[in-house]
């Protein structure tokens, strides 16, 4: 039995509901991966682990700068409140800390 591909149309509307859902997904997918950087690069201080999650990074062309600002403003990575609100004033402002 062959599998039918079902082309479905991108709508350019998206209910408010499912764009906040992907805002989140998609904050807590940078804030995982800005977690796993700052323990591959500070805390473990592994080359190769950290190339790969930069490289991550890119492949999902997630902006360089607000991983960046995440890395270095927060004080708790684990915090997500913390991390949130840095996260929000980047993306409003664009500015860096």
């Amino acid at each position: 039995m062959a599998l039918k591909n079902k082309f479905i149309p991108k709508s350019s509307h998206v209910p408010v509901g499912i764009q906040e859902a992907r805002i989140r997904n998609d904050r807590q997918v940078v804030f995982q991966l800005v977690r796993d950087l700052v323990q591959a690069q500070f805390d473990r201080a592994d080359e190769e682990l950290t190339k790969r999650l930069w490289q991550d990074v890119a492949d999902r062309k997630i902006d360089l700068d607000r991983v960046i600002n995440l890395m270095y403003t927060c004080s708790f990575h684990e915090d997500d409140e913390e991390m949130t609100n840095v996260d929000e004033t980047y993306q409003k402002t664009g500015f860096l800390g």
